[in-house]
């Protein structure tokens, strides 16, 4: 069974014409090693190899990410 939880972030952002970010998404997604088989000239073999599963994307406009920026770094700044 895989955690649920997510270990790595990434942002998507749209903007208009004009480059004024429109709105932006945070992915969420957890990364692993599974354990593939694969059939060689020696046989059947188990090969790790690296794997994703996204967990989440989350879409927010303009006020909503700088409420979550500002979040953030309030947090960080009391822990």
């Amino acid at each position: 069974m895989k955690p649920v939880y997510a270990n790595t972030f990434g942002l998507r952002k749209v903007s208009n014409p004009e480059g004024e970010i429109m709105e932006v998404t945070l992915d969420a997604t957890y990364k692993y090693m599974e354990t593939a088989m694969t059939v060689t000239a020696k046989g059947v073999e188990a090969v790790s190899t690296p794997a994703a599963e996204q967990v989440v994307s989350i879409v927010m406009n303009r006020s909503s990410a700088l409420a979550l920026r500002d979040l953030l770094a309030k947090t960080l700044e009391e822990g």
